[in-house]
């Protein structure tokens, strides 16, 4: 490990020596030309309010998820979305997963064995890449987890394949969260929220930025801490997370940035409510779920915890980054990020509950695993902007490198014990920890290009490749510590992937856009952190091409995006036999997706979206103990065919009257809990509405409002999220809930 630290620091320290011998250099300024250069004018900045808040679709906000080259999502010739903190505080977003619903065609869950669970364009899991500030930390069943948004200033979302950018992985789409970070023109501010409501739910969010010396150093401070009782019997949980950051900037040209992040979670102890025959339930959800053998959910249980008692489900993470940006000329910047992570998590419960028709009592399992994950990494790129056959052009080349170190002990028992449905006695995990241990470390080298050519000045190419020699090294313990020989192995894979497309402005406000691009990631049911020898294959390709159009109409007060995918993942492993595997599955989707925003009056707010989407197994099988089962034609679990948002908001505009109302309405038509696609979870719609007073600014007091919020309006029930791993069970949604929350900001002293 000492090694790959030094080798990751050597380069930094040497790139920020260079910084201040350049600053000082004369033969390295900028100097005047005969001929004018292309300037690299807009630059991406994390912080808030360095540019007007991102408001409708955010088409003209810059995005640095979907490109590195500072382009904003008009420019380019893929869907993107972004929910800026405007619109996570008027619709109430509490957590991560609440705010990335927002996003088109995308659906959401917590399940406690892989926390922070998406679904986009017809995939699931760890085909799509959670991003922390634009760093991904693995695959998403291992690493993601729920966060409050107190500490985000946005969350952007890229639909499709993203290996191009953030390597193995991302067939269905990347997830960036970017955190609130310090800016240059930000006045000093302290902001405030406190929230309570239905379930025993706290919310409590103060953060406060602004420069500590004049024009030279400023910093951005924030602390949130969430706490809920839960909707189902003794399920608490509990959030925490400080981001903090320090920015540099001692020249108009160059900045550095030192920041330091961490979060602690105790996850809801809620694996879900198991299912029982028509016969016995007296009670049934008939709306909730559909069965091919007949069995429902019982209201009587649907708020009981199976759960042991001293269940574990925690984690704490901690981030620390050094950035540093350079415009070493008009034409040429350069940026380098160290960043370094750690992470414990740890469970220990009964997860599965198995409904016995025989003794009519639910079974239970125990089960313990640990992560202990470390990562450094260095990622440096250039963005040049030179002509190309007299062209327009800008280019952009990085390298980034990576060590990750990841330790899994797991012990796993099942039908350990039985419990009655109604009141069990819950008990104690008890079991001795005897076990086995799996460690995985991954060296990963990329070297990754991107280009945006103007062909004429309505027309541009927008291309992009990335190459990775990625080296895996997996070692499988059993019980006693010994090295088992079969399950590990080493491998080294080398994927390239690529994009490409064009983007034609018809007029300035209408571009219509077409685009290629593939992904790799791991062949199996596992992600790289798990997969064994006997699924020692070359990776699963993804393609997808898209073709859409993105326009501003109505003097500027209308937005609309409308975008039409077909991707393609391949040499997917299928059980051939009851011992055998090949690389011969296929799964594919392609659907349509809408979405608008528009502002009929100044003070009315209206936004929606709408996805229609086709997602099946082309060639997929499972073996059981007495025969394998073939999917073909099934619906991947928890993809819904349809997802539609709607949200609008009203302002009184009488200054006596400062009233702000509105509300939302989602829909989710029909998904399925297993590959079999024996276990339906029903369509389902939830209302939520708000009213909010908003109190006249005064003296540095700014923004501040008071707001009562319902969710779930009508107290649907539904079921929000399946695992295929536990299809005995399924997660309810959260039933009608009130809050209250009081929000401000201070600035100016």
């Amino acid at each position: 490990m000492a090694r790959f630290t030094l080798l990751y620091f050597l380069p930094c320290t040497v790139f920020g020596l260079s910084f201040a011998q350049a600053q000082d250099s004369p033969s390295l300024r900028p100097r005047p030309s005969a001929t004018e250069p292309q300037h690299l004018e807009r630059v991406l900045v994390t912080g808030p309010r360095t540019t007007p808040e991102p408001t409708g679709l955010a088409l003209d906000a810059p995005s640095g998820t979907a490109s590195r080259l500072g382009l904003t999502p008009r420019e380019l010739p893929a869907s993107i979305d972004i929910i800026g903190r405007e619109a996570i505080d008027e619709r109430g977003h509490r957590t991560t997963l609440d705010a990335i619903e927002s996003g088109v065609g995308i659906t959401a869950g917590n399940p406690p064995g892989d926390p922070a669970h998406f679904s986009l364009r017809g995939f699931t899991g760890n085909q799509i890449t959670n991003l922390t500030d634009g760093v991904r930390v693995g695959p998403a069943t291992m690493t993601a987890r729920q966060l409050d948004t107190w500490n985000l200033e946005r969350v952007e979302l890229l639909k499709g394949p993203a290996s191009v950018l953030y390597g193995e992985g991302a067939i269905g789409g990347a997830i960036n969260f970017v955190a609130r970070r310090p800016t240059r023109d930000e006045p000093l501010n302290v902001d405030g929220l406190l929230s309570y409501g239905s379930f025993n739910t706290l919310r409590l969010g103060v953060g406060s930025g602004g420069p500590l010396l004049d024009n030279l150093l400023f910093y951005r401070v924030d602390f949130s801490r969430q706490t809920s009782s839960g909707f189902i019997d003794d399920t608490t949980s509990a959030y925490r997370s400080l981001t903090s950051a320090l920015l540099f900037a001692p020249t108009k040209t160059l900045s550095i940035e030192l920041s330091f992040d961490m979060q602690h979670d105790d996850l809801s102890p809620y694996w879900g409510t198991p299912l029982v025959p028509s016969s016995f339930a007296r009670q049934p959800l008939s709306d909730v779920v559909e069965t091919n053998d007949g069995r429902t959910i019982d209201r009587r249980m649907s708020r009981v915890n199976y759960n042991v008692t001293d269940n574990v489900m925690d984690s704490d993470s901690y981030w620390g980054r050094l950035k540093a940006n350079w415009q070493v000329t008009p034409m040429l910047k350069v940026r380098n990020e160290l960043y370094y992570y750690h992470a414990d998590r740890r469970w220990e419960n009964a997860e599965t509950y198995a409904f016995s028709p025989t003794t009519l009592l639910v079974h239970r399992d125990r089960f313990f695993v640990a992560h202990d994950q470390d990562i450094i990494g260095n990622r440096s790129e250039a963005l040049l902007g030179l002509p190309l056959f007299s062209l327009p052009n800008r280019f952009l080349i990085g390298i980034d490198t990576n060590h990750l170190g990841f330790d899994r002990p797991a012990f796993f028992q099942g039908d350990v014990d039985e419990v009655d449905p109604f009141q069990p006695v819950r008990g104690r995990f008890r079991l001795p920890l005897v076990s086995a241990k799996q460690e995985t470390s991954i060296n990963t080298t990329a070297l990754f290009f991107e280009d945006q050519l103007t062909l004429l000045k309505p027309l541009k190419l927008v291309a992009g490749v990335r190459t990775e020699w990625i080296d895996l090294d997996r070692k499988v313990f059993n019980t006693a510590g010994a090295l088992q020989s079969t399950p590990s192995f080493q491998r080294t894979f080398r994927p390239t992937t690529w994009r490409v497309g064009l983007i034609y402005d018809v007029l300035p406000t209408l571009s219509l856009y077409g685009q290629y691009s593939t992904a790799a990631d791991p062949a199996g049911q596992n992600n790289i952190f798990l997969v064994r020898s006997a699924e020692n294959v070359n990776l699963s390709r993804g393609k997808q091409w898209e073709l859409g159009l993105k326009q501003r109409f109505w003097d500027n007060r209308a937005e609309l995006t409308l975008a039409y995918f077909n991707i393609v993942r391949t040499n997917l492993l299928t059980q051939v036999s009851l011992t055998d595997v090949a690389s011969i599955g296929q799964q594919s989707s392609h659907g349509l997706e809408f979405a608008a925003a528009l502002r009929p009056l100044p003070s009315w707010k209206l936004q929606g979206n709408v996805t229609f989407l086709d997602a099946q197994f082309d060639e997929f099988s499972e073996s059981t103990s007495t025969r394998v089962i073939s999917h073909e034609g099934n619906l991947p679990p928890n993809v819904p065919r349809l997802v539609a948002n709607l949200w609008t908001s009203y302002r009184l505009m009488d200054p006596r009257f400062p009233l702000e109302f509105g509300g939302s309405l989602r829909y989710v038509s029909g998904r399925f809990n297993d590959n079999a696609n024996t276990v339906k979870m029903l369509a389902y719609h939830t209302v939520d509405a708000f009213v909010g007073w908003r109190f006249p600014d005064s003296g540095g007091f700014k923004n501040s409002h008071v707001t009562l919020r319902v969710r779930n309006l009508f107290d649907k029930d539904y079921a929000v999220w399946g695992d295929p791993f536990y299809a005995s069970q399924v997660q309810l949604g959260e039933p009608r809930s009130i809050e209250v929350a009081l929000s401000g900001r201070f600035a100016g002293f």
